[in-house]
C-alpha cells in the first residue's frame, strides 16, 4: 500500500490515481455502501501495482550496475512503511483500550505481535478468520493482512530477481532471466491458488504464496510492456476495458466464498491492462485517473488504508456495524484527517530524513527500538483491567429451575461467585473436548469412546455436532447414575441431517463432515442402542447455515438411515445471542441483562415447529429444553451465580449440568420403553 517514488520524469499521476480508486473501493466496502460489495478487490489492484513498481525499480538498478543493493532497498521500505504502520498500530491499541470489552484485550495482543513482526497474514489464516464475512467482532488489526504480504514479498523478491539472473545468465540476459522467474512464479502461485481456495480458503486468501502471482502479474508488465507510444484507439480501448474489469469485480463479486482463487484474475486482468495503457499512451481513462481528486486520495492511500479500517471498526461505523450514514460519513471524514496528519508529519519527514538516510544501520536500529515501544505497548496495553466483583448472586439449585425460568432467577449482574468466571469461560467445553472422543474439524474417524457403564446391557448414543456435545456432561452423570452405557459420537460444526454443509472455519466445502457422518450412522445401527439422542446447531445463522428445504430433506435421509433404531430423541437447539457473551458481560458488569438473548432472534421458533413433526412424523420424539434457559422474551446470560454462555451458542458445563433432572426425566422414560419391548 505504498505511495509511490518521488515524482520525477517518470511519474505516472495515472497510477496515483489508480491507487485512489483501490483504496475508495475498499473503504466504501468497509463501510457497507452499497454497490461495492466487492470492493475488497481493491487490494488486487494494489498488488499488482506494487508488484509493477518495485520490479521496475529493481530491475533498473540491476541493468544499470549489473547488481542490487539489499541495503539500499530495504532501508527504503523500512522508511516508507514502518513510521506510519506503527504509529497506527499502537493508536489502534490505544483506541481499542477504550472501545472495547476488557476480555477481547488478550486476544487483541496477539494480532498486534503478529502485525508489529509482519507476520498478521498467517496468523489469520491459522485463526481461519474469513475476511469476507468477519465484519463485526473482526479485529481492528486485520487490514495490516495485505501489509504482511507486501513485505514478505518485498523481502524475498529482491533475491529472487539476482539468483534468477545469476543462474541463467549463460543463457539469457538478465532481464530474459528475470522474465522467465516472474512469469513462473506468476504460473506457479496461481496454480496454487486455485488449488488452496478450494481445499483451505483462509490460506489461500491471506497466503503470500497464493498471492505471489497478482505482484507477479505486475512485475511481468513491467518487464515485458514497451514504453513507446501506440496508437490513440489501441491506448483507449485497453484503458476502458480495464477500468470495466475492475469496476465489474467492485460491483458483482460480494462476499464470494470462492475468493481469491480464479475470481481474482478479474481485478487483476483489470489493473494489467490499466498499466499497460498507461505505458503506452494517454487516453481518456488517464485523464480521468489523473484528476486531482484521485491523486490526492492517491497520495494518501497508504495511511488512508491503515486508518480507516481500526476506526469504522472500533466506532461501530464498518459493514455490517450500528451505525447510520451520517456517523458513518463522519468517520470517513475523521479518516481522511488522520490519513492527512500521518502523511505531512510522519511518512514524509521520515522518509526523507536526512540523518536516517545518511546510514542504513540507522534505519534498522530506529525501526527495530520503535516495534519494542510498540510491542511493550501493546503488553501494557492489553492487559485487561481488574474486573471489580464485590456482589456475590444466591446459589439455586437445579430444582428451582426445572419449570419455566423465571425473571427471579435471572441475575442483573456479574456476582463474584459466577461460574465459571469470565475469564475461564471459553475453555469451559465437555470432557470429550479434552479426551480424544469429539471429532475435530479434519478429524474423519468416529472414535470408540464409550462412558458411564460400559458393560451394561443398555446404551444412550449421543449423536451430533457440538450443541450435541455441549449435552454430554449431564448424560454421562445420567448414565453413571443408573448404570448406563453411553457412547458419544460428536463433530465440530458436522450436521447429523444428510446435508452438503460449506465451513467457514475451513473456508471450503466441509466434505469431512459427509465422511464421518456415514461412519457415525453405520455405527448408530450397529449399537442398536436404546435410546439415540441427536442435537445440530440449527439457530446458527450466516454462511454456515444449511438452507430449510436441504435441511429437512437432509433430516428425512438421517431417519431413513435410522429406521433400524426404534427410539430417536431429537433435542431442539438452544439460542444463539449476536456476540460474543462472556466477552459482552466484561463490559457490562452491572447490567448482564443488556447480554441477555432476545428469545425471537436467538430461537428460530418456525423451524423448531416445523422440524419437531418431521421427527414426529418419523416416529421419533422431540424435546426442546429451552423454557429452562429463557423467559417468555428473553433468554439471561446469567442463572443463578451461572453463567448460561461460554461464547455466542455454546452452553457453559454448569448450566447443561444444572438441567440434568428434565432431561434425565426424559432418558428414564426412553429407556423404560426401549425395556417393554
Amino acid at each position: 500500500m505504498q505511495v509511490g517514488k518521488s515524482r520525477s520524469a517518470s511519474f505516472r499521476c495515472d497510477i496515483e490515481g489508480m491507487r485512489g480508486l483501490a483504496v475508495t473501493m475498499v473503504v466504501l466496502y468497509h463501510a457497507g455502501v452499497p454497490g461495492f460489495d466487492g470492493g475488497f478487490v481493491g487490494v488486487d489492484v494494489f498488488f499488482v501495482i506494487s508488484g509493477f513498481l518495485i520490479t521496475g525499480l529493481l530491475t533498473r538498478e540491476l541493468a544499470e550496475t549489473g547488481r542490487i543493493s539489499f541495503a539500499n532497498f530495504y532501508a527504503r521500505r523500512v522508511r516508507r512503511l514502518l513510521p506510519a504502520a506503527i504509529l497506527v498500530a499502537v493508536a489502534t491499541f490505544v483506541l481499542a483500550r477504550l472501545a472495547m470489552p476488557p476480555l477481547s484485550l488478550i486476544d487483541l495482543r496477539r494480532d498486534a505481535f503478529a502485525t508489529l513482526t509482519y507476520v498478521s497474514n498467517y496468523w489469520f489464516a491459522i485463526r481461519n478468520t474469513d475476511y469476507l464475512q468477519d465484519h463485526v467482532g473482526a479485529s481492528p488489526f486485520q487490514q495490516y493482512w495485505s501489509l504482511a504480504v507486501e513485505e514478505q514479498f518485498y523481502l524475498l523478491w529482491p533475491a529472487m530477481l539476482v539468483i534468477a539472473a545469476l543462474l541463467l545468465r549463460r543463457v539469457a540476459s538478465p532481464r530474459t532471466a528475470v522474465r522467465i522467474a516472474v512469469g513462473g512464479v506468476l504460473v506457479i502461485s496461481l496454480g496454487l491458488c486455485m488449488v488452496i481456495t478450494v481445499v483451505a480458503q483462509p490460506w489461500a486468501f491471506f497466503g503470500l504464496p497464493t498471492r505471489a502471482w497478482e505482484l507477479a502479474a505486475g512485475g511481468l508488465v513491467a518487464l515485458t510492456v514497451s514504453k513507446e507510444p501506440a496508437g490513440a484507439r489501441l491506448v483507449q480501448v485497453l484503458g476502458i476495458a480495464g477500468l470495466v474489469t475492475i469496476l465489474i469485480g467492485s460491483f458483482v463479486l460480494g462476499d464470494h466464498a470462492g475468493f481469491p482463487g480464479w475470481i481474482a484474475t478479474l481485478p487483476v486482468a483489470g489493473t494489467v491492462l490499466l498499466l499497460i495503457s498507461g505505458s503506452m499512451g494517454r487516453g481518456p481513462v488517464q485523464v480521468v485517473l489523473s484528476c486531482r481528486p484521485l491523486t490526492i486520495i492517491g497520495v494518501l492511500s497508504y495511511s488512508i488504508y491503515l486508518w480507516h479500517w481500526p476506526l469504522l471498526l472500533l466506532t461501530g461505523a464498518g459493514r455490517g456495524g450500528s451505525l447510520g450514514w451520517l456517523a458513518k460519513l463522519g468517520m470517513l471524514s475523521v479518516t481522511a484527517v488522520a490519513a492527512y496528519l500521518t502523511f505531512r508529519f510522519v511518512e514524509q519527514p521520515l522518509r526523507h530524513h536526512a540523518w536516517l538516510s545518511a546510514r542504513h544501520r540507522r534505519t534498522v536500529g530506529v525501526a527495530g527500538a520503535a516495534t519494542l515501544v510498540a510491542a511493550g505497548c501493546a503488553v501494557v496495553l492489553a492487559i485487561p483491567p481488574v474486573l471489580h466483583l464485590d456482589r456475590p448472586a444466591q446459589v439455586l439449585a437445579a430444582a428451582e429451575v426445572q419449570a419455566h425460568t423465571a425473571p427471579e432467577h435471572w441475575t442483573r449482574y456479574v456476582p463474584a461467585n459466577l461460574t465459571p468466571p469470565l475469564g475461564e469461560a471459553r475453555d469451559d467445553f465437555p470432557a470429550v473436548f479434552h479426551d480424544g472422543c469429539h471429532s475435530e474439524f479434519r478429524d474423519v474417524e468416529v472414535h470408540r469412546c464409550e462412558y458411564g457403564k460400559t458393560d451394561s446391557e443398555r446404551t444412550i448414543v449421543l449423536f451430533g455436532d457440538s450443541h450435541a456435545a455441549q449435552w454430554f456432561p449431564p448424560l454421562r452423570t445420567i448414565a453413571e447414575a443408573q448404570g448406563i452405557r453411553l457412547v458419544s459420537l460428536t463433530k465440530s460444526g458436522c450436521p447429523t441431517a444428510e446435508v452438503s454443509k460449506y465451513s467457514s472455519f475451513l473456508g471450503r466445502e466441509y466434505w469431512e463432515c459427509a465422511t464421518w457422518r456415514r461412519k457415525a450412522l453405520e455405527r448408530i445401527v450397529a449399537e442398536q442402542p436404546d435410546l439415540l439422542l441427536v442435537a445440530n446447531g440449527t439457530n446458527a445463522t450466516g454462511r454456515d447455515r444449511v438452507p430449510d428445504d436441504e435441511w429437512w430433506e437432509g433430516m428425512e435421509g438421517m431417519f431413513d438411515r435410522l429406521r433400524a433404531v426404534s427410539n430417536v430423541t431429537v433435542l431442539a437447539d438452544t439460542p444463539y445471542a449476536r456476540g460474543d457473551v462472556p466477552v459482552c458481560l466484561s463490559d457490562r458488569l452491572t447490567d448482564a441483562m443488556a447480554c441477555a438473548v432476545r428469545r425471537a432472534s436467538g430461537i428460530n421458533v418456525g423451524f423448531t415447529r416445523s422440524e419437531a413433526e418431521l421427527v414426529r412424523r418419523n416416529g421419533g420424539r422431540y424435546l426442546d429444553l429451552n423454557d429452562h434457559l429463557c423467559g417468555p422474551e428473553v433468554c439471561p446470560a446469567i442463572l443463578g451465580h451461572i453463567l448460561v454462555y461460554i461464547d455466542r451458542h455454546h452452553l457453559s458445563q454448569q448450566v447443561a449440568s444444572w438441567l440434568r433432572a428434565p432431561l434425565e426425566q426424559h432418558v428414564t422414560a426412553a429407556i423404560a420403553r426401549a425395556d417393554r419391548r
